[in-house]
């Protein structure tokens, strides 16, 4: 199985940071977040990669090579920077590598997750994509999934109207395909999984199932959010 990660952001909210540094690159406990990111599906029997790329794609090819310094597999795909295709659009670039089911991730989230655990509740199901979904405070929530006593997603909300929620199950950013999802994304326009993808497969009526988890999570947006990881993650390792 091949894990797809997203890695072309530009970082615009960790400036002046990242006029030097691509976000993927920024490195928190003495790790690029990539890395981090990389260990974490090897930690789980998943050595085959492909980063798809965008901003600077020079600063994780010469870093990553083909990956077997970390003992990976990594190939790449170059997207175009002046024509981003999306969170949803720069997979297909990836679509000629896939052969089987897949995962999709970003390159900007530290999380604790049993992707084993995932991968086996996502075959019982039968599903053709799950969703690792995790509760927080509804305010300021970039994403609303609702799910039945099943986990099968009736909903899927992206940039919310919550004021009439307290807490609220949100996009995890680690998604599990069947490799069939790319009959779904056109080729060469502008595509994100919140906002077409994902409600295109619930009105497709295709199996989309949540995935609730409830560790560590956070998504490396802000340089707040990057100190509270630095913070954080260096107190879960000593755990």
């Amino acid at each position: 199985m091949k894990a797809i990660i997203v890695a072309g952001g530009r970082g615009e909210r960790l400036k002046p940071l990242t006029d030097n540094i691509l976000k993927p690159m920024v490195k928190v406990n003495g790790k690029p977040i990539l890395l981090h990111i990389i260990e974490l599906f090897k930690k789980n029997g998943i050595k085959e990669f492909v980063i798809a790329l965008c901003y600077l794609p020079d600063a994780i090819t010469n870093f990553f090579g083909n990956g077997r310094k970390f003992g990976v597999n990594i190939e790449y795909t170059y997207e175009d920077p002046g024509n981003p295709l999306g969170t949803a659009g720069a997979i297909t670039l990836a679509k000629g590598k896939i052969k089987e089911d897949f995962i999709v991730t970003y390159a900007d989230i530290l999380r604790e997750l049993d992707i084993k655990k995932m991968l086996a509740c996502h075959k019982k199901n039968k599903a053709f994509a799950t969703i690792n979904v995790y509760q927080r405070e509804s305010k300021n929530a970039k994403s609303k999934i609702l799910f039945d006593q099943n986990k099968k997603i009736i909903q899927f909300i992206e940039r919310p109207d919550n004021s009439k929620d307290k807490k609220i199950w949100v996009n995890g950013s680690l998604y599990i395909f069947e490799k069939e999802v790319f009959n779904f994304i056109e080729n060469n326009k502008k595509n994100d999984f919140g906002t077409d993808i994902f409600p295109k497969l619930i009105k497709a009526k295709k199996l989309v199932c949540a995935y609730p988890t409830d560790g560590y999570f956070i998504d490396i947006g802000s340089m707040e959010k990057l100190k509270k990881a630095k913070k954080t993650l260096q107190k879960i390792n000593k755990a």
